[in-house]
């Protein structure tokens, strides 16, 4: 490589139906302003550095690195990836992800190769099990296309584009520690396998308000929308994938002004979003009671950071 190559992919929020789109439901996602950019040197690899500490027994990073080379066609023992992220690990934001798909991109810049955006969706999903074992798929579709889009688990997904009527003005609240996505998706699972009626029921009642809530963003609604962002919490609690922590976030976003507020992701103490028509004074007494906070819009072709 005669210079250095880049790329570049964002994070995701699930706006409705996480969980549940791992058992076939649909959900409605969204990329987001904030990402990760991947830069790829001549070096001893394969290797990644990031300027997040990685710890120093995690071998996925490296073996991530040697994957996407190989399939782009360069020599991974020549390849060290150094990475600057803007988004905070194990929040539900998509981290993992967008690190598979940024470092994917730089790869396939280095070896002067295209990815077209369907490679990009299948070896992205290939990339995401390294750190996630049997993903649904949806965070390395936000990662490559970085718009709103309806989401199906399958093979492949099925991943439809969501135009809204207006941007989507959100507050992305920060709980104060992180989360395992694979805690509380393992544990759904052992929930599910015990009682599944239950389980299956509440998955179509998630459904429901999924469409609802897609329905209401595409005509611009926000007030409806914010009903199915309050609906939708719910019934994530009834799943056991909230947690003390999430609930009471949620209820300081409400209580802030919000239209509605959710976990996003994979919840048990990590991100949640709530959905302002004001949402600087939303953030702002939110930050009031130290809560840190990121204000997005999405949705329209619109998507930016304020």
């Amino acid at each position: 490589m005669r210079r250095p190559a880049r790329g570049h992919a964002g994070g995701k929020i699930i706006l409705l139906g996480e969980h549940v789109v791992v058992y076939g439901r649909p959900a409605i996602a969204a990329g987001l302003p904030i990402g990760l950019e991947a830069v790829v040197e001549d070096g001893a690899g394969p290797a990644l550095v990031s300027d997040h500490p990685l710890p120093p027994d995690d071998a996925r990073p490296a073996r991530l690195v040697a994957e996407a080379a190989a399939i782009v066609g360069l020599d991974p023992s020549r390849v060290v990836v150094r990475v600057r992220s803007e988004l905070p690990a194990g929040r539900g934001l998509g981290s993992s992800a967008a690190l598979a798909v940024a470092t994917l991109r730089a790869l396939s810049a280095a070896a002067g190769r295209t990815l077209d955006t369907a490679e990009e969706l299948a070896v992205g999903r290939r990339l995401e099990a390294i750190f996630h074992g049997t993903p649904s798929g949806i965070d390395p579709a936000a990662a490559a296309l970085g718009t709103c889009f309806r989401f199906v688990r399958g093979d492949p997904p099925v991943v439809t584009p969501l135009r809204t009527a207006r941007a989507l003005p959100l507050v992305v609240a920060f709980g104060s520690q992180a989360r395992s996505t694979g805690a509380a998706v393992g544990g759904l699972r052992e929930r599910w396998e015990h009682d599944r009626a239950r389980h299956e029921a509440l998955f179509d009642d998630v459904t429901a308000v999924v469409e609802r809530g897609a329905a209401a963003a595409a005509v611009g609604d926000l007030a409806a929308l914010g009903r199915a962002f309050d609906d939708n919490q719910t019934l994530l609690a009834a799943l056991g994938v909230s947690s003390p922590s999430t609930d009471a976030l949620v209820a300081a976003a409400r209580s802030a002004g919000a239209l509605g507020a959710k976990l996003t992701g994979g919840g048990a103490g990590g991100a949640v979003i709530a959905l302002a028509d004001d949402p600087e004074t939303v953030a702002a007494m939110l930050r009031r009671g130290g809560v840190e906070t990121l204000i997005v819009r999405v949705g329209s072709g619109t998507e930016e950071r304020s």
